[in-house]
């Protein structure tokens, strides 16, 4: 071992502005069953419940997907229904640098 520390004990440093990352959530809304496990999970507030239609269950929408940490996946495996996709971390390794 180097003894240096791993990535994900280091800080995460953008190298561009976050509006130019196009990392967040897609939301499948035929998956969603709109139980809000993304909203309660997601600090920066990313997800929010979207408008009723009709007489069926207002589904979750991604209303904020800017506030998305960038390679952040804790919602995706915390949806019951499998509504939320990520994109692959590995493509945006590019945007991001680690710092002591």
């Amino acid at each position: 071992m180097s003894g240096s520390a791993s990535p994900a004990k280091k800080k995460r440093k953008l190298l561009l502005p976050r509006e130019e990352i196009a990392w967040f959530p897609e939301l499948d809304a035929t998956l969603c069953n709109g139980c809000g496990d993304c909203e309660e999970l997601c600090k920066p507030g990313v997800f929010a419940l979207g408008e009723p239609e009709g007489v069926k269950r207002a589904r979750m929408t991604v209303a904020n997907p800017y506030n998305c940490v960038v390679q952040c996946t804790r919602c995706e495996p915390v949806c019951p229904s499998g509504a939320i996709s990520l994109p692959l971390k590995k493509d945006f390794d590019q945007f991001v640098e680690y710092v002591d």
